[in-house]
């Protein structure tokens, strides 16, 4: 592959995509989202960019769910003063051809646009392959806290912040 167009708002095939990658990671034995979660009212709210990568057959290849609140994880953050990526996911058969890093690269050029200097994201800390990338990438990890769930209780938290200004 060497062309990609990015397009924001294709929720549908967004939603295709992190399905596929949950299937994958359930049939791995390591889940990360509930299929209940990815659906549009949940996926909604606080999403405001769907972003989805295609490739040169105009196959949708990889997504991610940009957001310039999160109230949730970060509510010390006002809003519009970060990036915050969630849902990042790759169709299987193009995982591993560094296009997860094409598409941060595009959120990142958004909040370039709109004058915000940082994106931040959370994960699971105890999947360190997904860490490891993260920080591969430049995000910094700035801490990691235990905290509550509605849906799973307590869980533990690695959050990151990626700054390009």
């Amino acid at each position: 592959m060497s062309s990609y167009k990015f397009t924001t708002g294709d929720i549908d095939e967004s939603i295709s995509i992190m399905r596929e990658a949950a299937q994958w990671l359930n049939d791995k034995k390591e889940p990360m989202w509930s299929f209940d979660e990815l659906n549009r009212d949940v996926l909604r709210n606080p999403a405001q960019e769907f972003i989805v990568m295609y490739g040169d057959n105009s196959e949708s290849i990889a997504t991610l769910l940009l957001s310039y609140e999160d109230n949730f994880f970060y509510p010390d953050i006002p809003r519009d003063t970060s990036g915050f990526i969630h849902k990042l996911a790759v169709r299987r058969k193009y995982a591993g051809k560094g296009l997860t890093n094409r598409l941060i690269e595009y959120a990142v050029s958004i909040c370039k646009e709109k004058g915000i200097a940082s994106i931040r994201l959370d994960c699971d800390p105890h999947r360190k392959k997904l860490c490891a990338f993260y920080e591969s990438f430049g995000f910094e990890l700035t801490d990691v806290k235990r905290i509550n769930t509605r849906r799973l209780g307590e869980i533990d938290v690695a959050f990151y912040k990626y700054n390009f200004d």
